[in-house]
């Protein structure tokens, strides 16, 4: 948790199993350093887990990373933060994964483009999963230079976030 003041750490874990409905399959361990440890039964829950974030309980922003060999509570950092953005105000001539790439890149490393925009007769964002650093600010909007050299003001929204402040 990024906790943003005190939090039920018992009401946290029983939401966390009611929510993602692996009830006992999943084990929550206190590892310390206000950490902790999920353990799921199938891989794919974990996945899903991965997928389907970020989570959050009570405003507190819940950061995973993935559990490896040899990680101890003192080597464990959290520096990003993956989670879906979607880009308003392209025309739609711009909704293609080369510009979603583009602006993807510039606000982080892209994990995955949502391909629906480009396929839709007429979608009204684009949307990219971005690990986006937690350390820096948030952008609202930019401009994004399209093929003719003109600027476009383009806006972006985060799905899903909660706690953080832009």
């Amino acid at each position: 948790m990024v906790p943003n003041g005190p939090y039920n750490q018992r009401a946290a874990k029983e939401l966390l199993r009611s929510v993602w409905k692996f009830g006992t399959d999943l084990r929550i361990v206190d590892v310390g350093d206000g950490l902790f440890q999920f353990k799921f039964t199938l891989e794919s829950q974990l996945k899903w887990v991965l997928k389907n974030g970020p989570w959050s309980f009570d405003n507190h922003l819940l950061v995973l990373c993935q559990w490896e060999r040899g990680m101890t509570v003192k080597s464990i950092t959290f520096t990003v933060l993956p989670i879906w953005v979607q880009v308003w105000g392209l025309a739609f001539d711009l909704l293609s994964e080369e510009v979603a790439r583009d602006i993807g890149k510039s606000l982080g490393q892209v994990v995955e483009i949502d391909h629906k925009a480009f396929t839709l007769e007429q979608a009204r964002f684009i949307r990219i999963k971005v690990e986006i650093a937690i350390d820096k600010p948030l952008r609202q909007g930019g401009f994004f230079v399209n093929p003719e050299g003109d600027k476009v003001c383009i806006g972006i929204r985060y799905e899903r976030l909660v706690g953080l402040c832009f």
